[in-house]
């Protein structure tokens, strides 16, 4: 039988060896996280519960269906002056539901993860840093974009807009069309 850690000692370690599970991302780098069920176990000692779980469910601009939800997660532990202290963590996350394909309990994956985000605001223990080395220098990411070729009906509207000096229209469809403006 283990010896139980004091909440001090708990927020000063490092995530435990060994229960980290990885994850491809989409720029080829491998990511860390913890299983939810590794983090509750984690977080029992702090005598933990939720609150105020709310989501939504929406399309984005290609028609997808998406969650975005979010979560308190409150901790109540005793300081080592005998003090009891109650801390409230906010966890938020948002996914398209094709993301976890097959998965159909996509409420219960959204808490999980709102659960998992506001426990990364406790300490390095509950995964707070944990993967900062992957994280670009420069702190954004470019993908290349890739724009539509337009049809007769477009270049119209185009030119339409130009005629008038419709500045708006002139961006927005330069922005979605592949328009040589010369």
């Amino acid at each position: 039988m283990t010896e139980q850690k004091t909440a001090e000692e708990i927020f000063k370690a490092d995530v435990p060896e060994g229960i980290c599970g990885e994850v491809q991302t989409n720029t080829g780098q491998v990511a860390a996280f913890i299983p939810i069920l590794e983090l509750e176990y984690m977080l029992d000692p702090l005598d933990w519960s939720t609150r105020n779980f709310q989501y939504q469910v929406f399309k984005d601009g290609y028609a997808n269906l998406c969650v975005a939800a979010s979560l308190e997660l409150e901790i109540n532990y005793t300081a080592a002056n005998e003090a009891n202290i109650k801390r409230t963590f906010v966890g938020a996350c948002s996914f398209s539901l094709k993301s976890i394909e097959p998965n159909t309990h996509f409420l219960a994956t959204a808490k999980s993860e709102c659960i998992k985000n506001a426990a990364s605001d406790i300490a390095k223990y509950f995964g707070r840093g944990l993967n900062n080395d992957i994280v670009p220098s420069n702190g954004k990411q470019e993908k290349p974009v890739v724009k539509a070729k337009p049809d007769s009906k477009i270049m119209k509207q185009f030119l339409a807009a130009v005629e008038a000096g419709d500045e708006a229209t002139i961006t927005l469809l330069t922005n979605i069309y592949d328009i040589k403006n010369d």
